[in-house]
């Protein structure tokens, strides 16, 4: 049992403009919380630290380097689920789901079908604390 339909998600975007603009349109609309959106991997970092989002949502390209976010954040003990935009080779898909990657999705992806993959990440991750119990 995830979230329920309509609650609200918390979400860092960490992505470079006009990408940071269309993603955080898209998930305001949809109902998601845009809890900080940042543009460098050390803003990112520190964000999630200090707000601990339910999920990240990591530019391929950011700029400090959008793998090196991925796996930082992976190494946390109450991550995010993290979402890739971007790096749509078969090798771009794979180096970011070794670095920890919950979803990839294209720069192209259409905002329904991004807010569902926010919310679904979110389900899971809430889904997985309540298994460990």
């Amino acid at each position: 049992m995830g979230r329920l339909p309509g609650e609200s998600v918390s979400v860092v975007i960490a992505a470079r403009e006009p990408l940071q603009r269309s993603i955080y349109e898209a998930l305001t609309d949809r109902g998601h919380t845009v809890a900080e959106t940042c543009t460098a991997l050390a803003d990112t970092l520190a964000a999630v630290r200090r707000l601990h989002p339910d999920v990240c949502i990591v530019d391929r390209e950011l700029p400090g380097g959008g793998l090196a976010a991925i796996a930082a954040l992976a190494g946390r003990g109450r991550r995010p689920q993290v979402i890739v935009i971007g790096g749509e080779s078969p090798a771009e898909v794979r180096a970011a789901r070794l670095a920890g990657a919950a979803e990839c999705l294209p720069e192209s992806v259409e905002p329904d079908e991004l807010a569902a993959a926010v919310s679904a990440a979110a389900g899971s991750k809430t889904q997985g604390r309540k298994e460990q119990r």
